[in-house]
């Protein structure tokens, strides 16, 4: 028998200790990695009774599917009286942040939290019943809460001297605004104010992550491009080094043409393949002339030959002339 979806968590729903939790403040990432499903918040290795899945954010809610290890008594037991409609309540247990505390009309949102388990739970006289556990994971007992929960609504309370108006709790909002904020209608009275502040504040924290990823993004796209030019660059100088080498140019234009090279790496590559490289004729041919015998070894010593000089060797040494030519 498949099981019924369960409401873990209703932004629109005040909890047992007097506020509501944004369901888009959650951090959801660790129950997804360890979805453990308890019963009533034991933190025991007896009373895990199956995993939570096809975990679901949608209109404000957290919705998911039980998978009970039936395989253990209390699991099986458990499971039966899901299927059975005994059991209907679902019940999260949470690590608050306390400074995301926020009053937004004449409700107290907690903005940041973690999720820490889910727990089948009997059906609570308040259907948005919550656990909270502190930092290390400690379940906070029901008195501590309450007393945490007044320290922060009384920071939270505007001074008796600023005589603030708060009777105002209905906005009247244009169409645009309803579907903008992801309402699907309005009141003839106008909108709970309460709730056009939380759907806000709500799309100013996925605005926040938005940029955080972008931001991320850019950084990631710049890194990655900074490494190609520094590799191309690599390349490009190792083809000129080359080149200095095999004596096709001289040491000095050595960076305009890796600059070439950084430009157009098909250019650079015609160009040096069209530039014959230095050829030494082991110990070179002397060649007489008016200043006296020139020794012949490399294409520059054949060039700094007279004409008639050139031809003389040419004709004179035909397999040394092939040499410098090929």
């Amino acid at each position: 028998m498949s099981k019924p979806n369960f409401i873990l968590n209703d932004e629109n729903v005040m909890n047992s200790y007097g506020f509501y939790i944004l369901t888009s403040g959650g951090k959801l990432q660790r129950f997804k990695d360890n979805p453990v499903m308890l019963s009533n918040h034991i933190n025991t290795n007896e009373n895990v009774i199956g995993k939570w899945e096809n975990i679901l954010i949608e209109n404000g809610q957290i919705k998911a599917t039980p998978n009970f290890d039936i395989e253990a008594p209390l699991g099986l037991d458990i499971s039966g009286k899901v299927d059975r409609g005994y059991l209907k309540g679902a019940s999260m247990g949470i690590i608050p942040n306390w400074d995301s505390m926020q009053r937004l009309g004449d409700k107290l949102m907690l903005t940041d939290w973690e999720l820490a388990e889910g727990s089948i739970v009997p059906v609570p006289s308040n259907r948005n019943s919550i656990a909270i556990y502190s930092a290390d994971g400690k379940l906070l007992k029901e008195e501590d809460v309450k007393n945490l929960c007044l320290s922060v609504t009384e920071k939270l309370l505007p001074p008796e001297n600023l005589n603030l108006n708060i009777t105002m709790k209905k906005i009247l909002l244009s169409v645009s605004a309803l579907m903008a904020l992801g309402l699907d209608n309005q009141p003839e009275d106008g909108t709970d104010a309460a709730i056009v502040e939380a759907k806000i504040l709500a799309l100013s924290v996925a605005n926040a992550t938005l940029k955080s990823e972008k931001e991320g993004l850019e950084l990631a796209a710049k890194a990655m491009k900074d490494a190609q030019v520094a590799a191309q660059k690599q390349a490009v100088t190792e083809t000129v080094d080359l080149a200095v080498t095999q004596g096709k140019i001289p040491a000095d234009a050595k960076e305009k043409f890796v600059q070439l090279g950084l430009h157009d790496s098909a250019l650079l590559k015609s160009t040096l393949e069209a530039i014959p490289g230095k050829v030494t004729l082991g110990a070179g041919v002397r060649v007489p002339g008016e200043n006296g015998a020139t020794t012949v070894a490399t294409m520059e010593d054949f060039q700094k030959l007279s004409v008639e000089a050139q031809l003389s060797f040419k004709n004179d040494n035909p397999d040394e002339y092939k040499k410098l030519f090929s």
